[in-house]
């Protein structure tokens, strides 16, 4: 066969397969046609109203209610404030805490470089055990959800910490010791 006849028996076979496959769309063609077709204004208010929500989050303090689903140990004091857009501070119940977080979408949050002073607190029982879970759990947090004076962080869609808003006059009084500490 010479090459010419060669190259058009290649043309035909490729005409073949074309019309074989004109209108024999499979499920897959479909969704990602459905994906180059999404309407992003949706998820751009979704983004918008998240970022609305953060912005009443930040600079306000928030007071552990329950680590795992139990109460922290009476006579400890755990809870965290963000500021800005990258800082969080707060108290692990024994320790000042500091660390960088990233909000990740809509409702990621990821810490990172958690920091804490490195006092020793024999009282209550259980206090430095407490501290230690509670920033292992604040380190591993993927993710948070909040309502006007409720705050949960999760790990895995699992809430791992639960918070809730404290007054003005609470947050003055934290400031207050937090200056005295730093003094």
């Amino acid at each position: 066969m010479n090459p010419l006849s060669c190259k058009l028996v290649v043309l035909i076979i490729a005409i073949a397969f074309s019309l074989i496959g004109v209108g024999c769309e499979t499920a897959r063609d479909r969704e990602e046609a459905a994906l180059l077709n999404i309407d992003s204004a949706p998820h751009a208010n979704l983004v918008k109203q998240a970022k609305k929500d953060w912005s009443w989050i930040t600079g306000t303090t928030w007071r552990v209610d329950t680590i795992e689903g139990q109460k922290p140990i009476e006579g400890t004091e755990l809870w965290i404030r963000f500021q800005d857009h990258t800082w969080m501070t707060g108290s692990a119940g024994c320790n000042r805490i500091s660390a960088g977080y990233e909000r990740r979408g809509i409702d990621g949050l990821k810490m990172s470089n958690i920091a804490s002073t490195r006092m020793m607190c024999s009282k209550p029982a259980g206090t430095m055990q407490q501290e230690s879970r509670f920033l292992h759990l604040l380190e591993n947090i993927d993710a948070y959800h909040a309502e006007r004076d409720t705050l949960t962080l999760s790990t895995n869609a699992i809430t791992m910490l639960s918070f809730t808003r404290v007054t003005e006059q609470a947050d003055d009084q934290e400031e207050d010791q937090a200056m005295d500490l730093q003094d």
